[in-house]
């Protein structure tokens, strides 16, 4: 609520310093035209203004709206939602600019606001308007964070994403990696990939066991992937697609066999127009040498596959909160932690098949998990939230412990 109070009083300063120079505020309506124009913004919103001085100025404002090739449409009755505290524009004119059909679209949400009343889900709306103004999931997860009880598990805090794995012959497992691929143990069973991505090897049990489908992959991405390979060959590792390298591409990368059937996928992500923010994510990831010839990995994808992709996407942005940092189409790539990251995949087109039972589980540990849980608690009973650990809607198993 804090921030809130605090972006109240911004916008007000800005007003009050417009009133003075007697123009209304032309400069920025003209700044907010341009960002409508060039599709920055789907539509966006003038600063709240008295109703009487956006009289005095409305002529002027349609000569700045038309030389941009924009539209205004003044709103004297700003619909509430959870996204702006009421008092923003409590008694005030809001004039909006738009293009096309985005004010029948605006219309649409402020009738469907007065006929639902309070009632409802007003998160809906709020995002809604949210995605209407152009504003990003996080963009908006935090104002409603500022303006309702709304929370999620990006906002506690998480400090590392560990992967859980499934095998019949665990000593098997343990050596591979401890030994063969040469990653650090740093608890029993428990091997890092970078600094703050990690997987936990176990022996099959009762809600694991011989069989399972995987519905996960493993990627480790490294910038040596020439070296990676040269040494997967030598070590006679199976090798399920074969390391070969294309100009221009997103990303290159082979596909190799873990001794319990999981797939390795040795990846490094390049410049290009899906990954500009991934890049910038991985750009000062520490590498995590191993004990192969000072070979390194940096940072970690958890793949998932699934069935309703679009439903994945609304629970990874919603409720727990994370970034999207890359767009394959039917893959999509959420940063968790700092190096630990997510892959929804699609699973027709994917190496795996979604399955409703699978033989991985997924940790993420947070900083206060006893302030976690006391949200969850409330509001994550239909993921059947329990001791800090859930199931997504494609049923995957989740754990949230404290670090």
């Amino acid at each position: 609520m804090r921030k809130s109070a605090n972006w109240i009083i911004l916008i007000s300063s800005l007003f009050s310093s417009c009133t003075p120079r007697d123009d209304g505020g032309l400069a920025a309506l003209d700044v907010f035209c341009e960002m409508v124009a060039s599709d920055v913004k789907p539509i966006a919103l003038h600063l709240p203004m008295d109703p009487s001085d956006l009289d005095k100025h409305w002529d002027s404002f349609l000569v700045v709206a038309e030389k941009n090739n924009v539209k205004l449409h003044r709103e004297d009755d700003f619909p509430v939602t959870l996204l702006f505290p009421a008092e923003l524009t409590e008694g005030m004119s809001v004039p909006l600019i738009y293009r096309g059909n985005r004010l029948q679209q605006y219309l649409q949400l402020k009738a469907d606001v007065k006929t639902a009343d309070g009632k409802g889900d007003q998160a809906l709306f709020a995002r809604r308007f949210g995605r209407l103004l152009g504003y990003s999931p996080q963009g908006i997860n935090e104002l409603l964070s500022e303006n309702s009880g709304y929370r999620n598990l990006a906002l506690f805090g998480v400090d590392q994403q560990v992967t859980h794995l499934y095998y019949e012959n665990l000593n098997e497992a343990t050596a591979f990696y401890d030994t063969t691929l040469g990653f650090t143990e740093v608890e029993s069973g428990k091997f890092q990939i970078s600094s703050d991505a990690f997987i936990e090897l176990h022996p099959f049990n009762e809600a694991h066991p011989k069989g399972q489908t995987k519905s996960t992959a493993i990627a480790f991405l490294t910038d040596q992937l020439p070296e990676w390979y040269e040494y997967v060959q030598k070590q006679n590792i199976p090798i399920k697609y074969t390391y070969k390298p294309r100009e221009g591409g997103p990303h290159d990368g082979f596909v190799a066999i873990d001794p319990g059937g999981y797939l390795l996928e040795f990846e490094q992500f390049k410049q290009h127009p899906e990954n500009e923010l991934f890049m910038a994510a991985l750009e000062l990831a520490p590498r995590i040498v191993t004990s192969v010839n000072d070979l390194n990995f940096f940072g970690s994808i958890t793949w998932t596959y699934h069935n309703d992709l679009l439903k994945m996407q609304q629970f990874y942005e919603e409720v727990l909160g994370y970034q999207l940092v890359a767009d394959q189409g039917w893959t999509k790539i959420y940063q968790t932690s700092s190096t630990g990251f997510i892959g929804l995949v699609d699973e027709r087109r994917g190496m795996e098949d979604y399955a409703d039972t699978k033989a991985v589980e997924i940790e993420w540990q947070v900083s206060d998990r006893e302030l976690f849980d006391a949200y969850a608690r409330n509001f994550w009973e239909e993921y059947g939230f329990s001791n800090g650990t859930f199931m997504g809607p494609e049923k995957y198993v989740y754990r949230v412990l404290e670090k």
